[in-house]
């Protein structure tokens, strides 16, 4: 499968992927954990945290970037804003970190300060 934006009606829409479609594609995207803090437990690996670990200003527009929550809807509230700025290779991760760990893919526990 190739990585590629979804164009509907002249607007760019965020594409769902499931964990098993993430896997071959992992080097090229840059993966943003978007888990509200209060709740953050464990993410995918090499994920960085958006506004601690990365800025969106430090992101390039034209960078694919694979958004991670818990179960996703996060992500699509979070993939709509960055849409709106103009990023054009935007995915969710279909069903957040619990359809990760359903799939039998391992998660990182990370630190609710960090």
């Amino acid at each position: 499968m190739k990585l590629q934006s979804r164009i509907a009606s002249s607007h760019v829409q965020p594409v769902l992927l499931s964990a098993a479609e993430v896997l071959p594609h992992l080097q090229r995207l840059l993966i943003l954990d978007v888990q509200n803090p209060k709740y953050l437990t464990s993410t995918v690996p090499k994920a960085k945290r958006l506004n601690t670990d990365i800025l969106l200003r430090d992101i390039p527009i034209d960078q694919p970037v694979l958004l991670v929550c818990l179960n996703g809807y996060r992500s699509l509230i979070v993939a709509k804003q960055l849409l709106k700025r103009g990023y054009l290779s935007v995915y969710i991760l279909k069903d957040g970190i619990i359809g990760w760990r359903q799939a039998g893919f391992t998660v990182q526990g990370l630190n609710k300060t960090a």
